[in-house]
Order: structure tokens, then sequence, then C-alpha cells
């Protein structure tokens, strides 16, 4: 397949991250923990990928899996990308959306950097040049364009507060945003212990429910799925679907991390977000608020193509 079919399967794949997002999100305004809706998604695509494994490969699915591998191969991939979603959850509540999405996304590009050039987990190694580093700086300024900025993003009441225990948590979104080429990363080793990158997902899937099980048993000390939300309404089906779009998400990343590398990867990923997200703005879809596309956002648009180019073709 040509290089530019990988972008574009990239960017195809990272406009599902908003659509998913947008399912867990009306979800969890009916739940009453967050991680609820991860849960219910992690455990839906669980099933499916077992069924897909089960009648594309059986035997090999069951037989051949290589257990040599370290054990952080296994569980490692799950846990990073649990741990994301527990970090954005309280990160969220402590620096707000906009500082959130710029630190998490600074700290993959910083992780994406060294797995590329010291060719970590396996990824072919690709060392650091100044057009990769220019394209990955062009990439955070264009997401710094289209965060909102306001003086109440920082839900605290004590100026003191703000100042003692912001950078701390500015320090904790950076190293939280390790985490998601991390588990890509993780992911695409467990496709060479499987065998398969839907073996792989299934795997990751299955060890990222467990994991949500025993934090929810923890926190809330039992399961419980919602049904009706806070108005007494049915919720809809399709935002119990989430799980289906994480198993594309998670399939591509694990398709395309030895082809693209960590950075470029993680850049068409956001990418496709900022074009689904916009969609979803300018349409309101999902019962969401209409957002009319301004000239700020395209222009963010623009500048994000312009990073994937200095990162790739320059």
């Amino acid at each position: 397949m040509h290089i530019t079919l990988y972008l574009i399967t990239g960017i195809i794949m990272g406009t599902f991250f908003p659509i998913q997002a947008s399912m867990s999100t009306r979800l969890s305004s009916s739940s009453k923990t967050p991680l609820t809706a991860s849960l219910i998604a992690f455990t839906l695509g669980t099933v499916i990928l077992l069924i897909i494994n089960l009648i594309k490969d059986p035997v090999g699915f069951t037989v051949g899996i290589d257990f040599t591998y370290p054990l952080y191969v296994f569980i490692g991939g799950a846990i990073a990308g649990v741990g994301f979603n527990v970090a954005n959850i309280i990160l969220f509540s402590k620096l707000g959306a906009s500082i959130t999405t710029l630190v998490t996304v600074a700290g993959q590009m910083i992780v994406g950097i060294l797995i590329d050039h010291f060719g970590w987990f396996g990824v072919p190694a690709n060392p650091v040049s100044i057009t990769r580093t220019l394209g990955m700086a062009i990439m955070i300024f264009a997401i710094s364009l289209v965060q909102p900025n306001k003086k109440n993003d920082l839900p605290m009441t004590s100026e003191e507060e703000k100042k003692n225990s912001k950078i701390i948590w500015i320090i904790t979104g950076v190293l939280a945003g390790f985490l998601p080429p991390l588990q890509t990363a993780i992911n695409g080793e467990l496709r060479v212990a499987t065998g398969s990158p839907l073996g792989a997902a299934f795997i990751s899937f299955f060890v990222g429910a467990i994991i949500l099980i025993i934090l929810i048993l923890i926190t809330q000390r039992r399961l419980e799925f919602p049904i009706y939300d806070t108005k007494k309404n049915r919720i809809p089906i399709w935002t119990y679907m989430g799980g289906i779009f994480g198993i594309f998400i998670v399939s591509g990343n694990i398709i395309l991390l030895p082809i693209l590398g960590s950075v470029l990867t993680t850049m068409v990923f956001l990418l496709g977000q900022m074009i689904m997200a916009l969609i979803i703005d300018q349409f309101g879809m999902f019962k969401l608020q209409k957002r009319k596309i301004d000239s700020r956002r395209i222009v963010a648009l623009v500048l994000m193509v312009i990073g994937v180019i200095f990162v790739k073709f320059l």
C-alpha cells in the first residue's frame, strides 16, 4: 500500500475518536462514574473482537499466541489506555478542557519522538530532525488555536491554589500524554506476539475491561449500567455503540505504527479528530450544540496538514 493510503487510513481512523467520545459523553452523563461508559465500550469491543477472531482463525487464535513475550506486552497497552482515560477525567476537573488537551498532546509528541528516535518496542528507528521537530511544533500550535481561552477554564476558587497546584497538574498532564503512544507501541509488540492485529486488539480490550471492572468496584462497590437518563427517558441504543469505533481505533493504531512510526501515527489521528470534530460542531451531530466553523479552526486544520507534511515528506 502506498504511504499516502496509509496516511489517509490514519486520518479516517482518527475521525472515529470524536464519534466514540460523543457517545461516551452522552452515556457518562447518566452514569454514576465516567468509567462506566468506558467499561461498556471495552466490553462491547471485547465481545465483538472475540467473535471475529473465533470466526477468522479459531485454531490460531487459541494456540498461536507466543507467551514467551514479557508480561508487559500483554497488559501494558491496556493499562496505558485505561490510565489515560482516568487521567483525563481527573485533569479535566483540575485544569479544564483546553489546557488538558494541550499538555497531553505535547506529552504524546515528546514520547513519540523518543520511541521513533531510539526504535523502542520494535518500531523502526527514525532519528529526530529539524523538519520533524518543526512539524510537531506546528501541530501543537494548531491545536492551541482551537482551544477556548476562558478565564474560568481552571476550576479553582483560590488564586493561591491556582499558582501552587497548576504547575503540578500541568506536569501530570504531560506525563499522561506519554500513555497513548506507549499504548500503541506496546500493542504493536502484542501484534507480533499474537500474529494478528485483531488478536492483539482483543487482548487489549479484554485486559482493559478487567481493569475497569476492578476500578469501578473499588470506587463504587458495584457495577451499574445506565438504562435511563436523568429525566427518566430511555437512553438511545446508539450511545452504547462506542466500542465498535474503539475497535477501529485500536486496530488502526496497531496496523499503522510499524509503517508510519509513533509520531506520524499520532499526528494523522489528531488530524482526523480535528476534521470530525469540525463536522460534529457544524451540524450538531449526536444532539450536541451546533457551532459554526470559524476562520481560526480552518487555519488550525491547514496548519495540521502542514505539520504532517513536514514530518513525513520534508
